[in-house]
C-alpha cells in the first residue's frame, strides 16, 4: 500500500483536528481527508478508469483527485493548464487518458485506444520537451514516495507547518516535493486558486498579491523556480516588506544566479537551491538549513546514486521506468554538467548540449553568463550565443524601457574572466510561451530564439 496513504491515516488519529488542505472554499481536516480520498476512489473505481488526466485549477478538489488515483490503483496524467490545445490533445492521445477530471467532474475523454504502459506506472508527467511535443515521463507511486521520505528526513518535519502550493499543482516539483511532502509531514496545505495568489498567468505574476499572500496566510514553506524568486525579492525590497513567518522557501527549475540568493537573503528569504529532474521523480539534491552552500545545489538525497563521468552527471538509479513508447534501464544520462565538490556538495555548471565552443577554442556554458546578467536588476531575461565566434553575443530584454543595459552588462562583465564577458547585446522583445520562445518551465527554446533572431546574430561576422 502507499506509504503516503498509510502516513495520512496515522494524521487522521494523531493529527485529527489539524487542517490537511485548505483552498479558499473548503477546509478539509487530517481526520476527514481519508474518507474524502475514498469517495472520489470509489467513483473512478466504479467507472473502471485506466488513466485519468487531471485538468483542474489548484484546489483541494485537485489533491483529492490525485490521491485518490493512487488509492485505486490507476495512472494520473496532470495536465497544465499552460498547454496549447494542440499540446493538450497530444498528451490525452499518447497516455491513453481514458476520463479527464474537469471543473464539471469525472468525464469521459472520449478515447477509446489504449496504450501500452511500463509495468508499475503510477504517474505519468509531460515536459514541455524541446521540440514543443510534451514528452511522458512514466514513474511509480514508489518512487515518487520515495523522495517525499528523503525531502522529510533531511529537511525535517518542523518547516512545513503551513505550505503554499505557488506553482501549477500540475508540475511535478509542486505535486510531490509541495504538497505530497507537506502532507506526508502533517502541514497544512494552503492550495488556492492560481488567480487568487496572484499567479492567473505563470510567466507575469502578480508579485505584490503573492507576497500578500504568503503574509496574510502566515506560509511557512514554498517552492519558487528562479524567475518567481527574482520577482518576489525586488518587490519586498522597493515595498520594504518582509515575511517573518516563512521557514523554507525552496527554489529549482533552472540555474539561479549566486548574486539573487544573497539578495533574496538579505530580505530576510530563507532561499535554499536544489536541483531535480522529471526522470527523477522531481528533486536530486537540495542545500537545507543544516547544511546550505551558496553557488552549489546541496547534497545529494539519501536515495539517490550520482557520479560525474567526463563533466555529466549520471543518476545510477532513476526513478523513472521510461518514456512513453521506450523502457529504460540503467544508468540516466542527465545532460548537465556539473561535479560533486570534497563536502559532498552537488555543484551543476550548465546543459553539455548547450555549451558553446569559442573560436578561441574556450568552453563556455551560456547558463553560467546569462546567471550573471540576470543578477542585475535591469535585465529580466537573457539567452547568450556565440558558439564558433570569438566573442559572446546576448539577447537582452530589459525590465523597462527606461533602463540602462549598457551599465548592466558591464557590471555582469566585471564578474566574469574575459574569454566569457558579453561584447554584442540587442535588447528584444520578452521571450514567452506563447510566440514558442520559452518551454512550459519558462527555459529559453535556444535553436527557436536563434532563428528568430538570426539577423541579430549574423551582425559583426
Amino acid at each position: 500500500m502507499s506509504m503516503l496513504l498509510v502516513k495520512l491515516g496515522q494524521h487522521a488519529h494523531n493529527l485529527s483536528e489539524r487542517i490537511a488542505l485548505t483552498d479558499g472554499n473548503h477546509q478539509i481536516t487530517y481526520a476527514e481527508l481519508p474518507n474524502r480520498i475514498a469517495e472520489k476512489a470509489a467513483q473512478i473505481q466504479s467507472k473502471q478508469c485506466r488513466v485519468i488526466g487531471i485538468q483542474l485549477d489548484n484546489s483541494a478538489d485537485w489533491v483529492l483527485w490525485d490521491l485518490a488515483t493512487v488509492a485505486a490503483g490507476i495512472i494520473c496524467v496532470p495536465l497544465p493548464a499552460f498547454f496549447t490545445q494542440q499540446q493538450t490533445q497530444h498528451v490525452i492521445r499518447s497516455a491513453g487518458i481514458d476520463h479527464l477530471v474537469t471543473a464539471q467532474g469525472l468525464i469521459p475523454s472520449g478515447l477509446r485506444d489504449t496504450v501500452d504502459l511500463p509495468q508499475g506506472t503510477g504517474k505519468i508527467t509531460f515536459t514541455s520537451g524541446t521540440t514543443g511535443t510534451p514528452k511522458g515521463v512514466c514513474l511509480s507511486q514508489q518512487d515518487l514516495e520515495q523522495v517525499v521520505q528523503s525531502l522529510v528526513t533531511v529537511i525535517g518535519a518542523d518547516y512545513a507547518s503551513d505550505h503554499l502550493a505557488i506553482l501549477p499543482l500540475a508540475i511535478l516539483l509542486e505535486n510531490v516535493a509541495g504538497v505530497y511532502s507537506a502532507l506526508f509531514a502533517g502541514a497544512t496545505c494552503h492550495v488556492y486558486s492560481l488567480a487568487k495568489i496572484g499567479m492567473s498567468n505563470p510567466f507575469q505574476p502578480d508579485f505584490q498579491q503573492l507576497a500578500l499572500n504568503l503574509t496574510a496566510k502566515r506560509i511557512s514553506s514554498a517552492i519558487l523556480v528562479p524567475e518567481l524568486l527574482r520577482g518576489l525579492t525586488y518587490t519586498l525590497m522597493q515595498a520594504e516588506v518582509r515575511l517573518p513567518d516563512l521557514k523554507f522557501l525552496a527554489v529549482g527549475g533552472a540555474k539561479v544566479a549566486p548574486e539573487l540568493l544573497c539578495q533574496a537573503q538579505a530580505v530576510g528569504l530563507p532561499v535554499y537551491e536544489g536541483y531535480g529532474l522529471s526522470e527523477c521523480a522531481s528533486v536530486v539534491a537540495l542545500n537545507t538549513p543544516a547544511q546550505a552552500l551558496t553557488g552549489a545545489v546541496g547534497k545529494v538525497l539519501p536515495h539517490i546514486e550520482l557520479s560525474c563521468e567526463e563533466g555529466e552527471i549520471l543518476i545510477h538509479n532513476p526513478a523513472f521506468l521510461g518514456y512513453l513508447g521506450s523502457a529504460h534501464h540503467g544508468k540516466f544520462a542527465t545532460g548537465d554538467l556539473g561535479y560533486v565538490d570534497a563536502d559532498g556538495f552537488l555543484h551543476i555548471s550548465g546543459r553539455k548540449k548547450n555549451l558553446l565552443i569559442t573560436s578561441f577554442g574556450r568552453n563556455v556554458s551560456p547558463e553560467w553568463v546569462e546567471s550573471a546578467l540576470l543578477s542585475q536588476p535591469e535585465i529580466a531575461q537573457a539567452v547568450v550565443f556565440g558558439d564558433a565566434q570569438p566573442y559572446l553575443t546576448a539577447l537582452l530584454v530589459p525590465l523597462s524601457p527606461q533602463v540602462d543595459l549598457n551599465q548592466a552588462v558591464q557590471r555582469a562583465n566585471h564578474h566574469l574572466p574575459e574569454y566569457a564577458r558579453i561584447q554584442v547585446f540587442h535588447p528584444t522583445a520578452p521571450f514567452t510561451l506563447a510566440d514558442g520562445t520559452l518551454t512550459g518551465n519558462g527555459r529559453p527554446r535556444r535553436e527557436v530564439i536563434a532563428k528568430q533572431y538570426h539577423h541579430l546574430l549574423c551582425e559583426g561576422k
